[in-house]
């Protein structure tokens, strides 16, 4: 039976006279790891600013849960479970990497003002529980803005973990990595998503990532949607193949 956490139904934005996106409908399932792929300029991070709240639809709904967000504030969508991590670090490079994930755990609990509290000992603790399950406990005292480019990205996934999401949406997850960072993160995507019974949604250029964790592949190009399904469902798909490779594949040229 369809369990689906996230929908968006018929979703449409338009920036003056150009459509960035053009009736979207997306149906994501709970517990899945689900994949928006496409070439540069295809509406991807237009749609999930929609998603997020950070843009108001032109038209459509977006439905969390059963409710519909769409054009909610970005901070009232996560506090219903939607969380993004951006392609562009957020952290706070001043912050130590231990307070970096214990204010997500004030912020989620609204306790913000409470500075001195013991609930305040007691956020620490739990996000050093959190950065031990991410990998990064060993610099729970280190300064954010000094880490590479890699741990600061599984710092921020462990930031927003700690604000316990429904469903996390995660922009260009290993943009700028190495591959030994690349595997990295993405087994922690997996492994966290899995552990938390947490649902994923990505937007990701490298495919082997997206092929090797996503259940979902949707496809979208000049705003549109144009193929959805399973990973090989999704290679298979000629006009999906057409766009990544400039034509149509033939026998035995290898898929995206």
């Amino acid at each position: 039976m369809s369990d689906t956490v996230l929908a968006v139904e018929g979703l449409v934005r338009d920036f003056g006279a150009f459509r960035a996106v053009n009736h979207v409908d997306l149906a994501v399932e709970r517990g899945t790891i689900h994949a928006v792929i496409g070439p540069n300029g295809a509406g991807k991070s237009t749609l999930f600013k929609l998603i997020t709240g950070s843009l108001r639809p032109t038209a459509g709904r977006v439905i969390l849960n059963g409710q519909s967000i769409g054009g909610k504030r970005s901070h009232v969508i996560a506090r219903r479970g939607l969380v993004q991590v951006f392609q562009l670090s957020s952290i706070c490079g001043r912050l130590t990497v231990a307070e970096s994930v214990a204010l997500g755990l004030i912020s989620q609990r609204h306790r913000g003002f409470d500075v001195a509290s013991t609930y305040q000992r007691r956020a620490r603790d739990e996000a050093v529980a959190i950065l031990d399950q991410v990998g990064l406990v060993a610099h729970a005292s280190s300064i954010a803005g000094t880490l590479s480019h890699g741990d600061q990205r599984a710092l921020e996934i462990a930031m927003a973990l700690a604000i316990k999401p429904t469903v996390l949406l995660l922009d260009e997850p290993t943009a700028g990595m190495s591959p030994a960072e690349t595997a990295v993160i993405a087994d922690l995507v997996v492994s966290e998503a899995r552990a938390r019974g947490i649902t994923v949604v990505l937007s990701e250029h490298d495919m082997d990532v997206v092929f090797g964790i996503s259940d979902h592949v949707t496809v979208l190009h000049q705003g549109q949607v144009i193929a959805g399904g399973t990973p090989a469902q999704v290679r298979s798909h000629p006009e999906v193949m057409a766009i990544y490779l400039g034509h149509a594949a033939t026998a035995g040229e290898e898929a995206p």
